[in-house]
This record gives structure tokens, C-alpha cells and sequence, in this order.
């Protein structure tokens, strides 16, 4: 099957889609060089070309989620090549809405287990689907912004939820009460 890549300029930076005609298979989060974006999705995806028809819907829910005109996604995502468990945790949150956070904690006790905090975040860690799976949404139990390590960090993680309407200070959000 063929692979394919895509390079995109949003309001925050150089992104890339890499995917099929099954899905879209690696998101890459904004960053600043377009060069070192084609290197890297170069030197994880060797066999894919530039440019392919089944990424546009993809490329399309990406800029407008960033221009504000998107709260959700419909594209198409192939995770086969995430574990098990991570699939549970994705799909749990695929379901957390635009402009909301929830915990690792909570993530936790959704997946069935509330000690495997360490595991929803090596979860988080390595999606390969950031924003459509919204890993931004997850946080510490004292609402604290923890666990990006994409290009931008925390940094990009607060313009994330900023963007969502998501209010964020000193490196913290206002958690609902449960």
C-alpha cells in the first residue's frame, strides 16, 4: 500500500501527515522548520512520497481546526500500530470535547485501571495522532500542564488549550469539580 506525506503551515507552525489509503498514520505537531519537518518524516517513513489525494480531508480538519472552524474530527486513522492498550486509551480520548481537560487520573480509572497512571502516559507519550487524538487534554491532577514532549513542549501544549478556549495560567488549568 502506498505511503504518502503531506507538509502544511499553520498558524503555529510547519505540520506533517503521514498516512494511506487506511488512515492517516503519524501526525506531526507544529514546528518551526519545514526543512528538518521533511527530514524527520523522512527518516521515519523512508518509503513515503510527497503529496497524495486520500490526506487531503486530513490536511483540510487540520487548518480549519487551527483557523477555529473545527471542534471535531472525522478523519480517517490507522493505529495498527498501536498496542492494545493504547488503542483503549485513544479511544477514550477521542470522546473528551473541544474546550475540556480531563486527568491522567481520570484516563486511569476510563482505561480500568486507576494505578496505571504511568502507563495512559506512556500512552500519551507515544500518540502518533496528536490533536485529533487530544492528548492536550490531559493533565495533572492539580491541573497542572505535564507530559508534552512534541516540538514547542508545554508552550505548545498551552496554545493548544488557548486555542480551544481552555484558560491556562502560570503552567496550570482550572479543573471542573468531579
Amino acid at each position: 500500500m502506498e505511503r504518502a506525506f503531506i507538509l502544511l503551515r499553520t498558524k503555529l507552525g510547519w505540520m506533517g501527515l503521514v498516512g494511506s489509503e487506511k488512515g492517516v498514520q503519524r501526525i506531526y505537531l507544529p514546528e518551526d522548520s519545514r526543512e528538518e519537518l521533511r527530514q524527520r518524516i523522512g527518516k521515519e517513513f523512508p518509503d513515503s512520497r510527497e503529496g497524495a489525494p486520500f490526506l487531503e480531508r486530513a490536511r483540510e480538519e487540520i487548518l480549519e481546526y487551527f483557523e477555529g472552524r473545527r471542534t471535531r474530527f472525522g478523519m480517517r486513522l490507522d493505529l495498527s500500530s498501536a498496542t492494545p492498550f493504547q488503542r483503549k486509551a485513544y479511544r477514550i480520548m477521542l470522546a473528551i470535547p473541544f474546550g475540556k481537560v480531563h486527568t491522567y487520573r481520570w484516563l486511569a480509572e476510563k482505561v480500568g485501571n486507576a494505578r496505571a497512571l504511568r502507563a495512559v502516559g506512556n500512552a500519551n507519550g507515544k500518540n502518533r495522532w496528536p490533536l485529533v487524538v487530544p492528548c492536550h487534554r490531559i493533565v495533572g491532577s492539580d491541573g497542572r500542564l505535564t507530559g508534552f514532549s512534541a516540538p514547542g513542549g508545554l508552550n505548545l501544549k498551552a496554545e493548544l488549550l488557548k486555542l480551544e478556549g481552555i484558560g491556562v495560567e502560570k503552567g496550570k488549568v482550572k479543573l471542573d469539580a468531579p
